[in-house]
């Protein structure tokens, strides 16, 4: 005979057994699983601008850092090794055609590079185009009249060791090769003039 609980109801001497779905039923349930979440990573990786997560853990550089190599290619297409700029200050500024304020940002950096490379005139003003594609980047480029160093890495969000994880990002390297520092963010002009001489020193 069943119990009575305090509250006067009945409890059941057994509960009735759970219902097991046949197998074929659990591995095609278990395939639809595994393809929409395939999927869904194939739409946050276009929506987000392109490219695998090859490591979902990785971000930019640490201030301090060495800067680590990473594969680019020049507007020709020809392979560009950041250890040909060693010895000089660069800031690389990181970039995509689709980006609102980095067409914004832009022109004012074009300025600030033009006026500083009077005095300094191993400044480098690296753009790099990003999560793009080659074609809408150079034409972007092309647009604003633009005369910086212009390189492309694979049009994902990776760059080597590193993830780009807003647009634009700014890399400002010192002539000793270490990162002096590292926004996430865009600047203007003003904004722009101050950071740029922690690398002119």
């Amino acid at each position: 005979m069943a119990d009575a609980s305090d509250d006067g109801a009945r409890v059941p001497e057994s509960a009735p057994s759970l219902r097991v779905l046949p197998r074929g039923v659990q591995v095609g349930g278990g395939l639809l699983f595994a393809v929409a979440i395939v999927l869904g990573i194939a739409l946050f990786n276009r929506e987000s601008g392109g490219g695998g997560i090859t490591n979902p853990g990785a971000t930019l550089p640490k201030v301090g850092d060495q800067l680590a190599s990473f594969p680019l290619t020049d507007a020709d297409g020809r392979p560009f090794d950041l250890a040909s700029l060693a010895g000089r200050p660069i800031w690389i500024n990181i970039w995509a055609s689709w980006c609102p304020p980095c067409r914004t940002e832009m022109p004012d950096l074009e300025t600030l590079y033009q006026k500083e490379k009077v005095a300094h005139p191993d400044l480098v003003l690296l753009s790099l185009n990003t999560a793009d594609s080659r074609a809408d980047g150079l034409k972007f480029f092309r647009d604003l009249k633009l005369t910086s160093t212009l390189v492309f890495n694979d049009g994902s969000r990776d760059l080597g060791p590193y993830r780009v994880l807003n647009f634009p990002s700014q890399i400002l390297v010192g002539r000793d090769g270490k990162v002096k520092r590292v926004l996430q963010q865009a600047t203007d002009e003003a904004q722009a003039q101050e950071q740029i001489q922690i690398i002119l020193k």
